[in-house]
């Protein structure tokens, strides 16, 4: 995997180190190298990463450093970015409390950047910003089962659903629900006991939509580097592409639960 620009706002830093172990997940859903006898593999495993890091140790980051990631990435040259961080609703309940992550946002739709977010993890039919915004692709979590993940949010906006592990959601009348079950993670390698960069292995607890997220930022890439839709897709036509091809869940699409369903890659890059 090749990287390039990187950038760490918070210890203002052209060298971003993950304190946390969550990047780093994420990058490795996205883009880990394969066929080099080591862990698994990314889903877009070709693709070059710009790390950027806004979130500290903890997790958390300001919008003014969120911001200035977004506009960063668009600056150097981001073709794809992966929000996967949340103001949960009950934080943040409008674009105008968050007005310098939006223009940011808006500012790199408008240089044909696509945008993907994480929906959250607050068991809400609410979605969560910035995956809220309407210029983000939104995506909510899956289980083993096909069945929304019992954390994840939906609700109005709710554009896909990707895999997120876990346990599945009660929804009555859903045949692939099953609550009473214990269900996997995702596993993908990553930092064990950050911030000690040399212990890596593969964490069995990782589950929620910043694991959902990444796989359709992935497959963005994917579309993009595949042509099917034009040499330049824009960041609209590719979500309807990914909106036409994904596996439709619940009654109807799009619905709060799964907006227009399961993230299905093989038949978003499929030439017919």
């Amino acid at each position: 995997t090749r990287f390039v620009a990187p950038h760490d706002f918070v210890d203002n830093s052209r060298f971003p180190v993950d304190r946390n172990g969550h990047g780093t997940f994420v990058a490795g859903v996205v883009a880990e190298a394969t066929n080099n006898r080591i862990g698994l593999t990314g889903l877009a495993y070709g693709a070059s990463i710009m790390p950027v890091r806004v979130l500290d140790a903890n997790g958390e980051g300001s919008e003014t450093t969120i911001a200035r990631g977004i506009r960063y990435a668009v600056n150097h040259g981001a073709e794809v970015i992966n929000l996967s961080l949340e103001f949960s609703p009950g934080e943040v309940s409008s674009a105008a409390e968050i007005p310098d992550i939006i223009r940011a946002i808006n500012f790199a739709h408008s240089r044909g950047v696509v945008l993907v977010g994480a929906a959250g993890n607050d068991q809400t039919s609410q979605l969560a910003y910035p995956a809220r915004a309407p210029s983000v692709i939104s995506v909510g979590a899956t289980t083993l089962d096909r069945c929304l993940a019992n954390y994840s949010n939906g609700g109005v906006g709710l554009d896909l659903v990707a895999p997120g592990g876990g346990d599945d959601a009660v929804l009555p009348g859903d045949p692939d629900c099953h609550p009473d079950r214990n269900l996997p993670a995702i596993r993908q390698m990553s930092l064990v006991d950050p911030p000690r960069w040399g212990r890596f292995g593969y964490p069995n607890d990782e589950i929620g939509t910043s694991m959902s997220s990444p796989e359709v930022a992935a497959t963005a890439a994917l579309l993009i580097a595949s042509g099917v839709i034009g040499r330049h897709p824009t960041p609209d036509q590719i979500l309807a592409r990914l909106e036409h091809t994904a596996v439709a869940l619940g009654a109807s699409q799009p619905n709060e639960n799964y907006g227009y369903g399961l993230l299905d890659a093989g038949a978003a890059t499929a030439s017919s």
